[in-house]
């Protein structure tokens, strides 16, 4: 579930491939890991012919895209599929804790994870309220939580994702996301208004590889 420092990753990728062929587990999936620790482990598998690892279970939201830095890059190379936890930020995107009506007596009060930039993130929940105004689901009015959940149903790496509903009603409510279809214009202003500051070698790399990415295509 964590990164272990005290552990070699071979002893764990050892340990782990005896648990699936004894049958007490059916795949190998790693959770919380940076993008190198990830690939050491998948170079590790392969060369010792080991178990695959087949997931990652990581944290990602609209006010949450770190990944995509090196994580999903990685992933997508690779094949590795992406479990999203806390994909509504810890309750955040569910728009319940910016505006007016926001209350101080909540559970970020006490407990403020993940980390959220409250700057950043008022800005995207405006763009979501304003999105979700637009759409109904089934007859009914589509909350901000939903566009939260459907926005990641629209990302290419993301092939599952971890919902907390507490009660059936919201359990109900979550999976309705599932049916939520953006435009272009839709998707183009989440992306605008919760995009990541390009960082170095992100800028370099694309700078340098732009004249060859023409040619391939």
């Amino acid at each position: 579930h964590g990164f272990d420092p005290a552990t070699p990753i071979e002893e764990t990728l050892e340990a782990l491939n005896t648990l699936v062929h004894h049958g007490h587990v059916r795949y190998v999936g790693l959770s919380n890991w940076a993008a190198w620790q990830v690939m050491k482990a998948v170079g590790i598998t392969r060369a010792r012919r080991l178990c695959p690892i087949l997931s990652l279970q990581a944290y990602y939201t609209l006010v949450g895209r770190d990944l995509e830095r090196e994580v999903i890059p990685m992933l997508e190379s690779e094949n590795i599929g992406l479990m999203v936890w806390s994909p509504l930020a810890g309750g955040y995107l569910s728009g319940k804790y910016e505006g007016p009506e926001a209350s101080e007596e909540n559970r970020r009060a006490k407990f403020d994870f993940p980390p959220v930039n409250r700057e950043r993130g008022s800005a995207v929940i405006a763009v979501m309220r304003e999105i979700a105004t637009g759409k109904k689901v089934d007859g009914q009015p589509v909350s901000v939580a939903q566009i939260a959940l459907a926005w990641l149903l629209h990302q290419n790496a993301v092939t599952s994702v971890i919902v907390g509903a507490k009660r059936v009603d919201q359990l109900r409510d979550n999976l309705l996301a599932a049916q939520i279809r953006f435009s272009a214009d839709e998707l183009a202003a989440l992306d605008e208004v919760s995009r990541l500051p390009t960082e170095y070698p992100g800028w370099m790399l694309e700078r340098q590889g732009e004249y060859r990415a023409h040619m391939k295509a």
